[in-house]
């Protein structure tokens, strides 16, 4: 069974196994991403296309639309997507289990499960979450990636943190004097922060939410968000079954 990233435990779920500045304002993406790693994945989407089409997992229709995104400048269309998704919604169908519940933000699906693990021993945990993770790799991870990148990563950062902050600053969503550094910082906030005194899951992500130096209310927040590190929105995600 996997958990959020950085140790943070509030939930069960099933996940996967991406200038302008003066008087002391960052003015370079050394300066505003420091702390992160500033890795792409590749020098262009092509290319990254061209990596994800070489792994031996997939089925012929995620092969397809990959070579549909190639012959359209390396965009994925919404319609793949959302295919690519629903293929692999219908093979944890296939595999015994009911539909796994997913949840999507302004056309971007988070890509963790909460499950249900109350009635399920150890060892069916670890064959759904095997069973999950086969199913995302053969019919929708890689249409996946690219998508993503189209939306909400164009710069291909491999680091989510400094996708993000990235993300934020081209859209004006935080001070140009914002930082990979401060994200951290505000994350590790987030992570920390007491939420023993609430009466739900929901209020106790809203309340830990607050750490963060933007509007998590505003759309394109949450778009920057669920593309890039959807462990903040986790509390919007419905409980799955697996078995009904």
């Amino acid at each position: 069974m996997l958990t959020a990233r950085k140790g943070l435990s509030m939930m069960a779920c099933v996940g996967l196994v991406a200038f302008l500045g003066s008087c002391g304002t960052p003015s370079s993406q050394a300066e505003w991403s420091g702390g992160g790693d500033t890795t792409r994945f590749a020098n262009s989407t092509q290319e990254r296309i061209m990596t994800l089409l070489k792994k031996e997992d997939m089925d012929d229709s995620q092969i397809r639309m990959l070579e549909h995104a190639l012959a359209n400048d390396g965009k994925v269309s919404a319609a793949d997507y959302l295919t690519a998704w629903d293929n692999y919604r219908q093979c944890m169908v296939g595999k015994g289990y009911t539909a796994p519940t997913m949840h999507n933000i302004n056309g971007i699906y988070i890509h963790q499960t909460k499950m249900d693990a109350s009635n399920l021993s150890e060892a069916q945990q670890e064959k759904i979450s095997r069973d999950n993770n086969d199913c995302k790799s053969t019919y929708m991870l890689a249409v996946d990636d690219v998508y993503r990148i189209n939306v909400a990563n164009p710069e291909m950062y491999r680091d989510p943190d400094v996708a993000l902050v990235d993300c934020l600053r081209r859209h004006n969503l935080a001070p140009k004097s914002y930082t990979v550094r401060q994200y951290k910082a505000e994350w590790d906030k987030f992570v920390d922060t007491d939420v023993s005194d609430t009466r739900s899951e929901r209020e106790a992500y809203a309340l830990r939410r607050r750490e963060f130096g933007f509007d998590f209310n505003n759309p394109q927040v949450r778009t920057c968000v669920v593309t890039n590190d959807s462990n903040l929105l986790l509390d919007e995600l419905e409980e799955w079954k697996p078995f009904g």
